[in-house]
């Protein structure tokens, strides 16, 4: 009998394919065959976990400039739309149309596998979505972040009648972003679909939303497929525990702070070096999570006394050692945290992070640090925050409680196990 075959399609770093490891792993132990399509920069990844790797265009040239770029606080997620998804369309549908000849279920993530709604419409094959950040609902009940004027967005907040015309000023402002998403899509002879960024990124046979609800919980106007399933948390792929990190971490004379920038790890600027002049400051030891970090920030060798650099870590091991994480504001390294039990300190660069950061902050878990503001002085007394009183910890803790309930993994399984009963390319078997 032939094996049901899912096909995920994903774009973008890592906190953009990790929930997808873990679903593939997952249904892959229940009898699946799994694919991932994906840039050739997460082959080592995928296949570490067990999973069939395709290449799914555009990749990215992996240079400082290009993550400088990508991340800009200001111009990022244009440049990620008009310079980087949008002129790749035709290699991206030509790739995934290739992965899905033979798969029965597609299921992408929204608004970076952009060519997903094309390959789904051309070819019939059943298709759903999946979101990994409340933000990218774009609820008109929800705060609008994104926006670069906290004033407008706080009158959003206030009034949905403005945060209407906000958004409907947006949408027409990025049209032009994904024009050439919209023009391919003419020239494949499809029916005209909503914007691609907006409406037209989610399935309207099911959007799982895959985040906690205690960062967002259901709104009235988020899609009528959606269904919330929680965090997918990915636990890495079982490397060991280093000896001498686990020396490391066995030392109990000062409280540890982690401090990574594992969703912007091109864009370590002072980032680290102010890390290790705080936490010494504060009184804490140092544990450096570098993965990536760029050769034009680089750090003292040897590295001070009580401080460590590493490449990897396997964050469920190592964050219950942890006082505070500090970190850009990804929201798979975020829910791990909370997971925890322990306070978090937030730098957020772009996209949906400060929107995480802020859903985080309600609950007085977190401190934000804007990355303007982001030095040595202030990042010391978002340190003693966490460490000196016990509101972070006691709100961290109560977070926790109810974060290691969550299951979003097999929610989001047996939900795509549903969807393949009912595909007509699966029934057969």
């Amino acid at each position: 009998m032939k094996q049901p075959h899912v096909v995920f399609a994903t774009a973008g770093s890592l906190g953009d394919l990790y929930p997808f490891l873990a679903l593939g792993m997952e249904l892959r132990r229940r009898g699946h065959r799994v694919s991932v399509a994906t840039s050739t920069d997460h082959r080592t990844r995928v296949e570490a976990a067990g999973l069939e790797f395709r290449p799914m265009r555009p990749d990215p040239p992996g240079t400082p400039e290009f993550f400088a770029r990508y991340m800009h606080p200001k111009t990022g997620a244009e440049f990620v739309y008009r310079s980087y998804l949008s002129p790749a369309i035709r290699d991206s549908h030509a790739d995934l149309l290739a992965v899905v000849r033979d798969a029965d279920l597609l299921v992408s993530q929204s608004l970076m596998a952009m060519a997903a709604p094309l390959v789904a419409a051309d070819t019939g094959i059943p298709w759903i979505s999946a979101v990994f950040q409340p933000m990218t609902l774009f609820s008109l009940h929800d705060r609008p972040s994104y926006l670069p004027v906290p004033l407008l967005a706080d009158l959003c907040a206030r009034y949905p009648e403005v945060h209407a015309r906000v958004v409907h000023y947006v949408k027409k402002h990025t049209r032009q972003w994904v024009q050439p998403i919209i023009e391919f899509r003419q020239e494949l002879g499809l029916d005209p679909a909503p914007h691609p960024m907006y409406e037209g990124q989610h399935s309207p046979r099911r959007v799982l939303a895959m985040f906690s609800p205690l960062l967002g919980g259901s709104r009235p106007d988020w899609p009528t497929a959606a269904m919330q399933t929680g965090t997918a948390t990915y636990a890495g792929g079982g490397e060991p525990m280093a000896e001498p990190l686990r020396r490391f971490l066995a030392a109990t004379d000062q409280p540890l702070a982690i401090f990574t920038l594992s969703s912007a790890p091109g864009l370590p600027g002072d980032f680290y070096r102010h890390a290790l002049s705080a936490s010494a400051d504060a009184g804490m030891r140092a544990l450096l999570v570098t993965s990536g970090l760029s050769a034009s920030a680089p750090l003292p060798d040897p590295l001070p006394d009580g401080a460590m650099r590493v490449d990897y870590v396997p964050f469920e091991e190592v964050l219950p050692h942890a006082a505070v994480l500090v970190h850009a504001g990804g929201i798979g390294t975020m829910f791990k945290a909370m997971q925890a039990g322990i306070p978090q300190v937030v730098m957020p660069q772009a996209h949906d992070q400060a929107d995480n950061a802020l859903r985080l902050a309600r609950h007085g878990a977190a401190r934000i640090i804007p990355p303007g503001r982001f030095g040595r002085r202030s990042l010391v007394r978002a340190l003693r925050a966490a460490i000196s009183g016990t509101a972070m910890r006691d709100a961290a803790e109560a977070l926790a409680a109810r974060a290691r309930r969550e299951d979003g993994v097999a929610r989001a399984c047996d939900e795509i196990e549903r969807q393949l009963e009912a595909s007509p390319r699966a029934a057969a078997y």
